[in-house]
């Protein structure tokens, strides 16, 4: 069997490129954004979206050996830079004097009462760093959900990916580019428009999960799942980060036809696994038949595995799903889910799920906090610190305030999160997180993201506006 058959690759037609983007230095990653069972480079294994399958990862010797330098930069990036410096230059001459004929003759139709068709700007990042590769309509969805991810390339830098729907209702997705430092975008709705399987139209609310992996240069995927009209959820992705990162997929679940409870939400994770396997997909929902919760795993989409009873559930529960470190140390094997159980017909709590070998009931969250009935705008999201060791377990409130708790040995409630720096005055309609403690949340038409501060987890450092 071919390695991920079940993908319809479309690529990109409106593709950008950034070479004229300003180049800084890329950003450190958090230390827990590399998983403890993968530092040991002779691991030889693959995550498939089918069943697990072995290649060679192992670092070919001399890899780590010196290499010529011109400017702090190998001779061959060096030489390509300078090339490509050049040729910008050139091209700025030749676009100025261009550019200044072209704006004599758009003046000229404008006076004869002819617009013609509006001048194409082009990539208009050079003021926002904006590198958007498709046609966006613009501005968030005020239903919108919220879901994001985070990834490290093979040369240890961090990537991210932010999704949300635009007031089209259009699935769009906010990349971080940590070379360049800027973030682009990318609307999922308007590339697969002409795929053999388009993403079909979604209202409102639509429940969106992401999950990202990475092993070395081998395997470095996105995966982003949605609930359509039909309560049916599909997928779309990106294979290969390094190579074609610009390349969105449709996943057709290897044929499995996942059936949601109608007003079921979703959470996904990479589920890494003890030994030679780079892990899987993990997906929670709950399914059609009586809104127990599901957990759907990419090793075989069509067997999925009851992580808790219905009657142990609430119907139209807030899910949250994140790796967490084993007992004992040595790996992130582990997964741990947040959902909703009803105490009375109007309040619940929320709950902790552990998986290891199985499902099990694992205690309450928050204190035993009272929490409303479930709702769209009651929303859990779990994220992680200390090299997954230490679990913040995070919930937005209706009324736009979140609240949460971590475990660090013990576990610590946070009645409110105190919000540093940033817009004053936040109130939140919908919230995500990724592994590597950040932060996001929609905000009076914005996207906010915000560093959880690892010394107190109560506190959220902003970090800047990634969608407005």
């Amino acid at each position: 069997m071919e390695p991920y058959s079940e993908l319809e690759v479309v690529p990109l037609e409106d593709r950008r490129a950034s070479i004229g983007a300003p180049q800084r230095q890329p950003e450190k990653v958090f230390p827990q954004t590399v998983p403890l069972e993968y530092r040991n480079h002779n691991i030889e294994a693959v995550e498939k979206d089918n069943e697990p399958s072995r290649i060679n990862t192992t670092i070919p010797p001399g890899a780590q050996q010196s290499v010529r330098k011109i400017c702090g930069l190998p001779l061959r990036v060096f030489y390509a830079t300078l090339a490509i410096i050049l040729v910008l230059v050139v091209g700025a001459i030749i676009g100025g004097v261009v550019g200044g004929l072209y704006s004599r003759s758009s003046h000229a139709l404008s006076d004869t009462g002819d617009r013609g068709s509006p001048p194409t700007t082009g990539d208009d990042s050079a003021t926002d760093g904006d590198n958007s590769t498709s046609a966006l309509t613009s501005h968030i969805l005020p239903a919108s959900q919220l879901s994001a991810a985070n990834w490290t390339d093979p040369q240890g830098f961090m990537h991210r990916f932010v999704f949300f729907q635009d007031n089209s209702s259009a699935i769009i997705t906010r990349r971080w580019d940590p070379y360049n430092r800027t973030w682009s975008t990318n609307n999922l709705t308007d590339i697969l428009r002409t795929s053999r399987a388009p993403i079909n139209p979604v209202g409102p609310f639509t429940p969106l999960a992401s999950a990202a992996c990475n092993f070395n240069s081998e395997v470095n995927r996105v995966r982003l799942w949605y609930i359509a009209p039909d309560h049916t959820i599909a997928s779309v992705g990106v294979q290969d980060l390094v190579h074609e990162p610009e390349v969105w997929a449709i996943n057709t679940l290897s044929g499995a036809i996942l059936e949601a409870y109608p007003g079921s939400r979703l959470a996904s994770a990479w589920n890494r696994c003890r030994g030679s396997c780079v892990g899987y997909w993990a997906l929670a929902y709950q399914r059609k038949s009586d809104a127990g919760i599901n957990v759907a795993n990419s090793s075989n989409y069509k067997h999925q595995t009851l992580a808790i009873e219905p009657a142990r559930v609430a119907q139209g529960s807030s899910l949250a799903l994140v790796p967490e470190i084993q007992p004992d140390g040595a790996s992130v094997s582990r997964l741990t889910m947040m959902s909703e159980s009803l105490s009375a017909p109007n309040a619940g709590l929320a709950q902790k799920t552990t998986y290891e070998t199985s499902w099990y009931l694992d205690g309450s969250l928050l204190g035993h906090a009272d929490l409303p009935a479930p709702s769209p705008t009651l929303q859990f999201a779990i994220t992680l610190l200390d090299n997954f060791r230490t679990v913040v377990f995070l919930a937005l409130l209706p009324n736009g305030t979140v609240t949460g708790q971590y475990y660090r040995e013990t576990f610590v409630d946070i009645p409110s999160v105190h919000f540093r720096g940033g817009p004053s005055g936040v109130n939140f309609t919908a919230v995500a997180t990724s592994e590597e403690a950040m932060f996001y949340g929609i905000s009076q038409g914005q996207i906010l993201q915000y560093r959880i501060d690892d010394t107190d987890p109560s506190v959220f450092d902003f970090v800047g506006s990634v969608y407005d």
